[in-house]
């Protein structure tokens, strides 16, 4: 049976995806509370896509492709352009796109010795990825003045980045352990 690509969960990924170079615009132009609005309707948007394919059976391999590239390019472009403009300390993004590099390696390591990827994300990778988009929507609310976080921000960053080094060595702890466990499997089957 073959999967139907167009779905609403799917329109609603690309609309996200879609939605990536307007941020990027808008943070561009300082336009912070047009940002903030349209980076909060796009990180809300891909708890609805999720929810709405498992809610209409409409879950797509593409779909699942499709949502996490969104996530990625909304994430890291709007990370990027904030840290450019020196809302966002470096410490902060180098510890997210480290973590993220590291695991897409990891990744394409383990799939390039073993030969299949099987891909979970963690309850510390579903936390970190909730707390840098709340990082993201927060510091563009207080460029737009929507808030003042002004005392806050420090242990956001800080916050932000622990979770981003505890996640990412989580990762490497598990990927670590799925190929040592493949290897040996490996070695015990008979040449």
């Amino acid at each position: 049976m073959r999967e139907r690509v167009v779905n609403l969960p799917n329109v609603i990924t690309l609309l996200r995806l879609a939605a990536v170079p307007v941020v990027a615009w808008l943070i561009l132009q300082q336009r912070w509370e047009a940002a903030c609005w349209l980076f909060l309707a796009a990180a809300v948007s891909d708890g609805i896509d999720g929810l709405l394919a498992r809610w209409l059976n409409q879950m797509t391999q593409l779909g699942a492709a499709l949502d996490t590239v969104a996530d990625k390019a909304l994430g890291v472009v709007t990370l990027v352009l904030l840290t450019l403009a020196e809302a966002i300390p470096l410490w902060v993004t180098l510890a997210i796109l480290l973590r993220d590099s590291i695991i897409v390696l990891g990744a394409l390591s383990y799939r390039g010795m073993a030969g299949h990827l099987e891909i979970h994300p963690t309850w510390l990778g579903k936390t970190h990825m909730f707390s840098e988009f709340a990082l993201l929507a927060l510091v563009l609310a207080d460029l737009a003045h929507l808030l003042k976080l002004d005392e806050w921000l420090t242990a956001l960053f800080v916050s932000v980045f622990v979770i981003a080094v505890v996640s990412g060595v989580q990762y490497v702890w598990i990927w670590g352990a799925k190929a040592r466990r493949e290897r040996a499997a490996a070695h015990l089957k008979p040449h």
